[in-house]
């Protein structure tokens, strides 16, 4: 699939390095990244400590997954994650994760509590027969309550779809969810260890690895990029991917602003928009978010230090400080018609630099 902002210059790949590109795609191998990018074949590859810190496992060799579907929707995967013992920036402490099995595409929604996984369950479901015109034929999940409620078993029944769960302690039988967990994990622990942004930040730093995974290349469906297969129509990137974390200013429209107050905020990057076209960025100041497309990031600075705090970007000014002149004192010379005192300024004293300003003329 096509990536149009690879070569153009507005993106700044002309003169990103292939580390940079890495960081962008939320830490994407470099075999993918060479996949993804084909013009930085001639990059060598390179160790990224983030990546080991956040995606290291013990040695296995499991063997590859397949398809269980033969079209989109046809099977659905779904399963909580939580709770975080760490709040998130809205107070959401569960997600839950949506794989559909054809395509692999994959949709995360936060919850504050995971009692509400039925009603966005039901939500989702209605929403791909309005959009797709397509109707779900099976849901796999495992046996957590939540997703066994009374109400959500009438639904599946009244929309004549078949729940299938897995049985008790065999997380295996519902692999494809199980891994999914693990891939958006991994993707979200690194970014966040990386860009140095507490604990608060998972639920923006799961939603931008969903959004970045489903836009890359998977094994699964033969390095066929998982967007590309439910949207083939649709460009994968409305707006070029940036490196999360990162400061980035956004521009202060709208009226009411006064003439001599700064044009932009610094803000720090947290991810992208699903509705809109545009940046998702966040003041921790004010605790705002703004949704814009006049953005200017500074990806080589990290909005927090190691330690968490925040940092401050380098302000440089291009003020000139000049010696000051030297003053002769005021001599008094005598006049016949009376005291008078006239004030007399010795210019040896003062700097040559201050002398060229004003040339004399002839």
């Amino acid at each position: 699939h096509c990536f149009p902002f690879a070569g153009s210059t507005s993106s700044g790949s002309s003169s990103s390095s292939a580390y940079t590109w890495h960081l962008r795609f939320g830490h994407l191998p470099f075999h993918k990244l060479l996949h993804v990018l084909p013009q930085l074949s001639h990059k060598s590859s390179f160790q990224c400590e983030s990546c080991q810190l956040g995606k290291h496992h013990r040695s296995s060799f499991p063997p590859r997954s397949s398809r269980s579907s033969h079209s989109v929707f046809e099977l659905l995967h779904f399963d909580v994650w939580g709770p975080s013992s760490t709040p998130d920036l809205q107070d959401h402490r569960y997600y839950l994760v949506v794989v559909d099995d054809y395509s692999r595409v994959s949709w995360v929604f936060l919850m504050k509590h995971k009692s509400e996984a039925g009603h966005v369950i039901k939500k989702f479901i209605n929403e791909i027969l309005t959009q797709f015109d397509t109707c779900v034929k099976i849901v796999r999940s495992d046996n957590a309550l939540e997703l066994c409620a009374s109400s959500l078993e009438q639904f599946f029944r009244d929309k004549g779809i078949i729940h299938q769960t897995s049985c008790a302690y065999t997380s295996q039988q519902n692999g494809v969810a199980e891994r999914k967990h693990r891939h958006i994990l991994d993707v979200a622990r690194t970014i966040i260890i990386h860009s140095h942004v507490p604990h608060s930040y998972w639920g923006d730093a799961v939603l931008t690895a969903c959004y970045l995974i489903n836009r890359m290349p998977s094994s699964v469906l033969g390095d066929l990029i998982l967007f590309s297969v439910l949207f083939p129509d649709r460009e994968l990137f409305s707006v070029a991917p940036r490196i999360f974390g990162c400061v980035a200013f956004v521009q202060l429209l709208g009226p009411g602003r006064d003439k001599l107050s700064p044009r932009v905020i610094k803000t720090i990057f947290v991810g992208y928009s699903r509705t809109q076209k545009g940046y998702h960025c966040y003041d921790p100041s004010t605790r705002r978010y703004y949704v814009s497309a006049d953005v200017t990031f500074f990806e080589s600075t990290s909005y927090f230090s190691p330690n968490g705090t925040q940092l401050r970007v380098p302000e440089f000014s291009d003020e000139v400080h000049l010696p000051l002149p030297l003053m002769s004192y005021p001599q008094p010379v005598a006049s016949r018609f009376g005291a008078i005192y006239n004030v007399a300024l010795n210019l040896f004293n003062l700097p040559t630099v201050l002398l060229c300003l004003h040339p004399a003329r002839p």
